[in-house]
């Protein structure tokens, strides 16, 4: 009796199937580069490779859009802010670049934390590496859902 789960990596497995066959929409800003070069190392999307070297043609565009939120997570006795938690939602859509029609949909949040100190710069530092580390997060959730789900849009 089997339980009802199939792998997803492996030899014509979804992973096998939809490697390199998704370009990522360029945005603007930091966190929309650490996305997108996510998405890229595991998808193995395009990556500025003139069409004519791909080993792959992208049969899809993955589209998104991201939103993150600083908000304040823990204030001292003094009224200083010493922890902030950054919250991410991302909405994405899979594009079919034949038929330019979605073919799926769905909506990521995560989150992540960083400590403040009196130092501008270390501050500075903690808060870019959290935005990285949710840049990331954000990217592998999305990867997870295109391959549980891969079974039910591929063509």
């Amino acid at each position: 009796m089997s339980c009802g789960f199939e792998p997803i990596y492996g030899t014509n497995k979804p992973a096998d199937l939809i490697m390199g066959k998704i370009d990522v929409e360029v945005s603007n800003g930091r966190n929309a580069f650490e996305f997108r070069e996510r998405l890229i190392e595991r998808l193995g999307a395009l990556d500025g490779t003139p069409t004519y070297l791909l080993k792959y043609t992208p049969n899809y565009l993955l589209k998104y859009k991201s939103n993150i939120k600083s908000k304040n997570l823990t204030i001292s006795k003094d009224n200083d802010v010493t922890r902030y938690t950054l919250q991410g939602e991302t909405k994405f859509d899979l594009v079919d670049m034949t038929s330019k029609k979605v073919i799926y949909t769905n909506t990521i949040v995560s989150n992540t934390a960083y400590s403040a100190t009196a130092g501008t710069y270390p501050t500075a530092v903690a808060e870019r590496d959290a935005n990285v580390r949710l840049s990331r997060d954000m990217a592998d959730k999305i990867v997870t859902l295109l391959l549980i789900t891969a079974k039910d849009w591929l063509e």
